[in-house]
Parts: structure tokens; C-alpha cells; sequence
């Protein structure tokens, strides 16, 4: 019923939406200097997370000039970066928000980059080098910023249409900071990346990626924007960060900042983690509508989002630990702790489970319950990355060679090389040790930057893992998943009996479709001995039915079908590898058929 809800909700063909249940509350609670939180170094108190009357009346009570304005947005078609792709960089400023030991951790892998005004820059250079990161590697960013908060008022970063990087400026929805609210012009202007500007008030901590444009925030974004319609807002999340899906979801409270950091995040394009707290919390029915809907929404993959529950304790009152704002930063993840060995431990092995080969590590701090590590440190990506795109195959049903495709792009335009495109597989009865990896080279497969290579056909009950690894002339070196080799795809083949029995039968026969490789037409040729009821279905590379060629009784002899690589929605398919299975008989036959454009 709520799917159907949401499928009648959808507007432009872009989001899926769920209707608050309740008014948000935004106004800040009253504050006094003495309770703000201490910078790392304790040299001066910092702003907390709401806006405290001590700002707003610096201004009067009437917020900074700020005239809203719009530039043209990038050239499309926009890609908009996640922050689980490859970063070069991570954004923080001083006065701190995090301790040094999260820094050192970043400095060992990323170059920082570091926000700081001119009459600090002398006491953050000594400060950094007395607590082991050393001054000369950090990218300083000389500017005036109000509160630490990097993820929230930083840069977002997109591709254009050329491939070329730019930076996504919102309006911060803090008016009465209005340096942080510029920091993302500075950074264009500190690494010479062009900077659109958009006029819809919003904040980093309430949107999350998948990097093929899905995107994810609470309805703070509807309720900061009065003065736009969610149409508008949805055009604009399109025309700026090229979404095709904006999931916009009813925060879980009525109370706190509600940005979606706070209880959810993005492990992968198809993997949420959400906080999972006492049935008795007052926050526990909304968190657990929204693992549900979450879980029933369709990721990129084509396949529904899977959600990780991660328990948060409570850390005082009605407030839980904030596990869930962690920071991935390529092969690491770094995750709030709170001094509670039974759950920090517990919450540090659910990442581990469901990134296999990431490097997992809990940092103290000074985190609430809304706010920690991820709303303090913001990923660069890096400008030149290798992007490896792969759907994983969870699951292998035919006696049949098993296809690894993957989109490989390398964008600084130095070349992949090709005798280093490569998939790593091993295979093995369930329940026997694995064996070592063997490679295949991946080769071009008709689409541009399009590579495949087939694991070869495996047996009934059988395990198999595998991983892509690539490298380009620049010296970058990537795969997917993100990890490997320290990590890799495990799924298990489990053939019907008709796919294990006499594939040579002699009542049916498959011929191979011709031409192959095919565009825009190929012909599937099969015999008959006697009449039979006959099925003829199109498979895509990760085994889902694309077209349904026949299905049903047919006489005995020779009988042709044409394809017209469309799928039975009508829509063009994209070129790669497919299979057609012919079941007829008491046999299925499967065959490859390449599809090229």
C-alpha cells in the first residue's frame, strides 16, 4: 500500500515522496555563551548547532544581506558525485570540531584542507605540528568561517556534460553565518573549479547520494523553502545535480536539526545504514516506518535499497549515540565511539559486515546526538578519478558462462590500461576452503568505456567470488567493490534441475541468435521435435528478465522470433551482454547474445 502511495506521489517522474507527519520545529532553543561547545584547542567557545540569539542579535535580529540569486546551472548531463567514491581531500576548519587523532588518520591517505583565518593560520600551523600532522602538507584556506560545520555549508561536487568538475553552491540554511555561506565560492576560487550558486536554503547534512542520480533528504528542504513549490524544488535538484530521483522522507522527530546524516547514510549505491534505537524512544516508530519505506524504495541497481540497522544507545535523556555519522573516505571509515565498549564495538562490526575490506575505526570526540564526524569533515573527490561502475551479482541461476560488465572511466584522459582491466574470480563447492583467485582481462564491449569478461560456467551448488580491478596511465588504481582486493562479491549458483539435466536433449534445440554481436535486430532459431509449450525471455547481465519473447504453445519444427533489443516496456536497451533462455521440453537452454550501439 505505501509503495502504491508513493508511485501516485511521484511528480516530473523524479521523486517519490512521503508526506510529513508532523510540523518540524525551527526555532533555535535559548543559549547563553557559556554553554557553547570548546574548539579542540579550548582557545575560544564555538557556535553551536542552532543559531543562538547572541548572533542573530549581532545583526540586529535581521539577517545578513543576502540577495538570492541563481546562476545557470552546469552543462548537462550532470553526474553528481557520492562520498563513497575516490576523494583527495578532506575539509575541515579551525578552531576544530574534531580531534587530531581524526586528522592524523585522514592525513595518512588525503591531503587536508583546512579553512582558517588570517590571525589564526600562525596558531593552527603550531598547533597541528605539536600534535603530529605536519603544517607544510595541509592546504590552507585563508578565509573568515563562523562554526565548523564543513559538511553543512561545504562544496558539493558535480560532472558536467564535458567531464569536467564544478562545484554545487546552496544557500546555507544558517542566514546569520553568512562567511560559512561563502566558503563554497572560496573553495572555487582556492582550486580553480568553476562554482554554480542555486537559490534554495538547505544544508549539506540533510542530502546523501548514490552518484547516478538518486538522492535522499528530509523534508526540512520543503519547510526551509516555503516559497517554492516541491515541483520547483524537484526541477532544480535536476537541473543542478541531475537527480532523476529525489527522495524526500518525513524526518523522525519533531525536535533536533533534522538532517537525514542524523539517522541514516549511503554505504553503497544500494546499501542504507539506519539508526535503530529502544522500542521505548520516542523516535523508534518513525525510524522504523522509514527503514521500511526505505527499503521498499528501488536503487539504481534496479533492485530494492537494502537496509542495515545499526543500534544507538542512549547517550543521556531521550538523546542515542550518532553512529550513523560516520565519513567514508575511500578505503576507511571512520565512526563516532562513546566511551561504551559493548555497543561503540557492536556498532563498528555492523560496518564490517556489510563493507567487507574497509578499514573500520572509532574515533571519541566531542559528537552529539545529531552531530558528529560527518557533519564536521567534508571528502574532496578527486577531480581526475578512475570510476569504476559495476551492479553486483547477487545470485546465478543457469549453466551458463557468467558475464562481469562494468562501465570504467578514467577521467584524466590518460588512458586505461588494458592488460590491467581485470576480473578476479574463484570458485568452489559450499562449505570447501576457497581457492586463489584467478584473472580474466576485461575486454571493450561495444558501449563506449564499456568492458566485460565471463567467469566461466559453473556447476550446481557452487560458491563464487570475485572482484574488478582497473588501472590508467595516471597511476590511480580502482575497482569495485571500492575495497578490493581486500574485499569481493560472493554469490552462490543455484541451477534448477531442468539447467542440470540433459542439456543435449534431442526433443528441443537452441540455435545461436544471428547476427551476434547484433543493431539493431537479431534472430533466435529453435527446433522442436513435438509440439511443446515453449518459453523465450531476454536476460540482462545481472540475470533480471528484460523482454519476454514467447510464452507459449508452439508445433512441432523450426520456428524463428526476432529481437529489436527493446525492452518489453518498448524503451531502447542499453548495448552490453545478455542471455536468452529457451525452456522448453523439461530443458533451459541459455545462450549470449551482445547487443552493440
Amino acid at each position: 500500500m505505501l509503495r502504491n502511495l508513493l508511485r501516485a506521489a511521484a511528480l516530473f517522474g523524479l521523486v517519490w515522496i512521503l508526506v510529513p507527519t508532523a510540523a518540524l520545529s525551527v526555532d533555535p532553543p535559548e543559549s547563553t555563551i557559556d554553554l557553547w561547545p570548546w574548539d579542540t584547542d579550548r582557545l575560544e567557545r564555538q557556535l553551536p548547532q542552532w543559531e543562538t540569539p547572541e548572533e542573530r542579535a549581532r545583526y540586529g535580529n535581521v539577517p545578513p544581506e543576502q540577495n538570492l540569486r541563481a546562476d545557470p546551472p552546469p552543462l548537462a548531463p550532470i553526474r553528481n558525485c557520492a562520498e563513497f567514491e575516490p576523494m583527495t581531500m578532506a575539509l575541515i576548519r579551525y578552531p576544530l570540531g574534531i580531534p587530531y587523532a581524526v586528522i592524523r588518520e585522514m592525513d595518512e591517505d588525503l591531503q587536508i584542507a583546512c579553512v582558517v583565518s588570517s590571525s589564526s593560520y600562525n596558531t593552527a600551523r603550531s598547533n597541528f605540528q605539536a600534535n603530529g600532522v605536519n603544517p607544510d602538507g595541509v592546504d590552507w584556506i585563508i578565509a573568515a568561517s563562523d562554526s565548523y560545520w564543513t559538511r553543512d555549508y561545504g562544496p558539493w561536487f558535480v560532472y558536467d556534460g564535458n567531464g569536467a568538475i564544478a562545484i554545487i553552491d546552496h544557500y546555507y540554511n544558517r542566514p546569520y553565518r553568512p562567511n560559512d555561506n561563502l566558503i563554497p565560492i572560496v573553495c572555487g576560487e582556492h582550486w580553480s573549479i568553476p562554482v554554480h550558486t542555486h537559490d534554495l536554503w538547505t544544508t549539506g547534512g540533510n542530502y546523501m547520494t548514490d552518484g547516478f542520480g538518486i538522492s535522499f533528504s528530509t523534508d526540512l528542504v520543503w519547510d526551509e523553502n516555503g516559497g517554492m513549490t516541491h515541483e520547483q524544488i524537484f526541477q532544480l535538484m535536476h537541473d543542478y545535480y541531475g537527480l532523476n530521483t529525489y527522495n524526500v522522507i518525513a524526518d523522525i522527530s519533531t525536535v533536533g536539526i533534522h538532517h537525514i546524516d542524523c539517522w541514516a547514510k549511503l554505504l553503497d549505491e544500494e546499501t542504507i545504514l539506519v539508526k535503530q534505537v529502544a522500542s521505548n524512544h520516542g523516535d523508534y516508530p518513525e525510524l522504523e516506518q522509514n527503514a521500511t519505506l526505505i527499503a521498499s524504495l528501488e536503487a539504481s541497481t534496479g533492485r530494492n535499497y537494502r537496509v542495515v540497522r545499526v543500534y544507538c544507545q542512549s547517550i543521556g535523556g531521550s538523546d542515542v549515540a550518532s553512529y550513523t555519522n560516520s565519513i567514508i573516505l575511500n578505503d576507511k571509515v571512520l565512526v563516532p565511539s562513546f566511551s561504551n565498549a559493548t555497543y561503540d564495538n557492536q556498532a563498528l562490526d555492523t560496518y564490517r559486515s556489510v563493507m567487507p575490506g574497509y578499514e573500520v575505526l572509532g574515533f571519541t570526540g566531542s559528537w552529539l546526538t545529531d552531530d558528529a564526524i560527518h557533519c564536521r569533515v567534508m571528502g574532496i573527490p578527486d577531480r581526475f578519478m578512475l570510476r569504476v561502475e559495476h551492479t553486483p551479482i547477487r545470485e546465478w541461476t543457469s549453466y551458463s558462462p557468467i558475464p562481469i560488465e562494468a562501465k570504467i572511466d578514467d577521467r584524466s584522459e590518460t588512458g586505461l590500461k588494458a592488460d590491467s582491466l581485470l576480473v578476479y574470480w574463484r570458485a568452489y563447492a559450499t562449505g570447501s576452503p576457497a581457492p586463489s583467485f584467478s584473472a580474466i582481462v576485461m575486454a571493450p564491449s561495444g558501449a563506449q568505456d564499456h568492458y566485460a569478461a565471463a567467469i566461466p560456467a559453473q556447476g550446481h551448488d557452487r560458491r563464487v567470488d570475485y572482484y574488478i580491478h582497473a588501472a590508467d596511465n595516471s597511476g590511480r588504481r580502482e575497482g569495485m567493490p571500492r575495497s578490493e582486493p581486500a574485499g569481493w562479491y560472493s554469490f552462490d549458483v543455484t541451477l534448477p534441475s531442468a539447467d542440470v539435466a540433459d542439456l543435449d536433449s534431442g526433443a528441443a534445440r537452441l540455435e545461436q541468435n544471428s547476427p551476434n554481436p547484433f543493431n539493431p535486430r537479431t534472430t533466435f532459431s529453435f527446433e522442436l521435435l513435438y509440439p511443446e509449450r515453449v518459453s523465450l525471455a531476454i536476460y540482462d547481465a545481472q540475470g533480471r528478465r528484460v523482454r519476454t519473447l514467447l510464452d507459449g504453445r508452439k508445433e512441432g519444427g523450426r520456428h524463428e522470433i526476432v529481437w529489436d533489443g527493446t525492452s518489453d516496456a518498448g524503451d531502447d536497451l542499453p548495448a552490453g551482454t545478455y542471455f536468452y533462455r529457451l525452456q522448453a521440453a523439461g530443458v533451459s537452454y541459455t545462450r549470449k547474445a551482445v547487443l552493440a550501439k
